[in-house]
């Protein structure tokens, strides 16, 4: 399960998506927050994952291209290939910001 402290050292980092057409977009990270820490219900099934520290992480990517919100494949500059639920909430003159919450 990916934590705040996969991502904190990489602000800044440049990530990048590949898109259908082999062309790939890159998406900054701008920000890592942590959310309020929520407790675990009583009844939670112990076979399910639990997420007691969630936090956020805020990207920003060109204002010329668009991401459908959702699911994202993003190559992390290591070999590493993330999945993260990525949803459009601003744009300004430094482009399209999004944001995925782990919750």
């Amino acid at each position: 399960m990916m934590a705040i402290d996969d991502f904190a050292p990489n602000k800044d980092k440049v990530y990048t998506a590949p898109l259908i057409d082999g062309s790939a977009l890159e998406l900054r990270l701008t920000a890592v927050e942590a959310l309020p820490a929520v407790e675990k219900p009583g009844n939670w099934p112990q076979s399910l994952p639990f997420r007691d520290a969630p936090f956020r992480l805020t990207f920003v990517g060109p204002a010329e291209i668009r991401l459908a919100d959702g699911m994202v494949s993003m190559l992390d500059g290591n070999g590493g290939v993330l999945q993260i639920g990525l949803a459009a909430f601003a744009q300004d003159e430094n482009g399209i910001y999004y944001r995925a919450t782990f919750n």
